[in-house]
């Protein structure tokens, strides 16, 4: 009993220097002048020639277009007109909100009194001890020593926020030239932002810190801007965009909130209340992309959220996303978080260190049974215990360039110097999974020269993991703790 009491008080402690940045339901997109961006998704997965006169007749403009799955993203100055129009149309599906995702990660606070005296910053920071995460993983880096050759053979996307493509522990991993950005505007898949960054050194890093996968090859997609939003078209673009450029996996540290069911949307005019089709068009893109990618040989994997919600319960989750939209839209339905939800995708949860444990899932993952496949080192602040009070945070590359003031920048600088940075979050649980398993395709392909098939990664993944909760699934974490060091040994439970 003390030691549950125990427990229990260091979470609120810790609760009290943790700002839980919910990932509240995503926004509905906006032109400059204010008129709503709709999602159209047409019956067939290729667009139909007529498209754009479509589109005019309804009284709308094209603004962006998926063709490999159907979809475009169109306005109009009449929506509601527009939406009727559209919903006459035999090619129509559905017709929803075009909405945006955000980086929504856990944000932990540092304080003046927890900044570390001014010294010689720590030269090592894989054999020092610092990445509690990895060492978990790779089994204290014996993985990283098995079956290394071919990784470069294999590529990790990595639709995200860009990379810094200079940084000293990556930049003979990270393929530049056959990055993208999907973000209007930009020329180029640099990092502004740090997310990105931190995920690709997770999964491949090699330097004064190691990834779970040193040697694979790392292409960024980028879909977030300086500031945090992506659009679904941009992140649709972006995953049939890595498929056909032959990417292995793809790793999703980003998600959402998308409808099973049918949207409404009531016109701002007349107050009418019009349906976008039987079949939501944000969820039916997700599904076509993953789809896609799947079909083509990628295992993708995606984080499971960080709202500490029960994916289970998909109703629960569509009255806590109506109750927060202001944006003339309303969901009927069930309500889901993705990619984490799709078909096919590797789900993600987060656990955190410290405590006497390494396998305690980390207060702000979302878990629930038949939604999560694996869970991963996502990090908090555990007890600090005369430590760094971020000792288990995910510490990872961020990049050079950037001068972080924010969360645990300053203490990160202090002990390493620029272009390392700590997070926590679900974000850096997934990029733990996206390692094994590349690391685990290179494997088989230098040993049979056939690549495996998602399923079979998952498969395999599934069942070397550290079983940890109860006995076999579980709604926390799944099949188990991924593990690296197993899959490559084939050391299955």
């Amino acid at each position: 009993m003390k030691k549950t009491f125990l427990y229990f008080l260091m979470v609120l402690l810790f609760m009290s220097s943790f700002n839980l940045s919910v990932l509240a339901s995503s926004d509905a997109e906006v032109t400059e002048d204010g008129n709503p961006l709709f999602m159209v998704v047409f019956n067939s997965q290729n667009l139909p020639e007529n498209v754009e006169e479509i589109v005019e007749n309804a009284g709308g403009e094209i603004t962006y277009q998926v063709p490999e799955v159907g979809v475009i993203e169109a306005t109009s100055e009449t929506p509601g007109e527009f939406m009727k129009a559209l919903m006459t149309q035999k090619e129509v599906l559905s017709i929803g909100p075009s909405l945006e995702e955000q980086l929504d990660l856990p944000d932990f606070e540092v304080v003046e009194s927890e900044l570390p005296e001014e010294k010689a910053p720590v030269e090592n920071i894989w054999e020092d001890g610092w990445q509690w995460d990895i060492e978990q993983v790779t089994n204290n880096g014996a993985s990283h020593y098995l079956d290394r050759e071919g990784r470069e053979d294999v590529v990790v996307a990595v639709i995200d926020s860009g990379f810094d493509f200079d940084h000293p522990d990556l930049a003979d991993f990270v393929d530049e030239e056959g990055s993208r950005t999907f973000v209007p505007g930009t020329t180029d898949s640099w990092d502004f932002n740090s997310h990105g960054t931190h995920v690709a050194g997770t999964i491949g890093a090699e330097g004064r810190m190691k990834g779970v996968a040193p040697g694979v090859t790392l292409r960024s997609y980028r879909v977030f801007g300086a500031t945090g939003g992506a659009s679904q078209v941009w992140i649709t673009d972006a995953i049939i965009s890595a498929a056909d450029d032959g990417a292995d996996v793809i790793n999703m540290s980003l998600g959402g909130t998308r409808l099973r069911g049918q949207w409404f949307f009531t016109d701002p005019d007349t107050g009418e209340k019009i349906r976008g089709g039987n079949s939501a068009a944000d969820i039916v893109a997700y599904n076509r992309a993953i789809r896609y990618a799947i079909n083509k040989g990628v295992t993708v994997v995606s984080s499971a959220g960080n709202s500490a919600q029960d994916l289970s319960n998909p109703s629960k989750v569509a009255d806590w996303q109506n109750s927060s939209r202001t944006d003339g839209w309303e969901a009927k339905g069930a309500v889901v978080f993705v990619p984490a939800q799709i078909p096919g995708v590797i789900t993600v949860s987060a656990t955190g260190g410290g405590f006497g444990t390494e396998d305690r899932l980390a207060f702000y993952s979302n878990y629930g049974n038949g939604a999560i496949n694996l869970g991963a080192p996502g990090g908090d602040l555990g007890p600090a215990n005369g430590e760094s009070a971020s000792k288990y945070l995910v510490l990872s590359a961020v990049p050079t360039y950037m001068d972080f003031t924010a969360g645990r920048g300053p203490e990160a600088k202090a002990l390493f110097g620029p272009g390392y940075g700590w997070k926590g979050g679900t974000s850096m649980a997934a990029p733990q999974v996206s390692g094994a398993a590349a690391a685990y395709i290179a494997q088989q392909y230098e040993k049979t020269g056939v690549k495996p098939n998602p399923g079979q990664v998952q498969t395999h993944l599934q069942q070397t993991a550290v079983d940890t909760g109860k006995k076999g699934y579980d709604e926390y974490y799944g099949h188990g703790i991924v593990n690296s060091y197993n899959a490559l040994a084939g050391n299955k439970r």
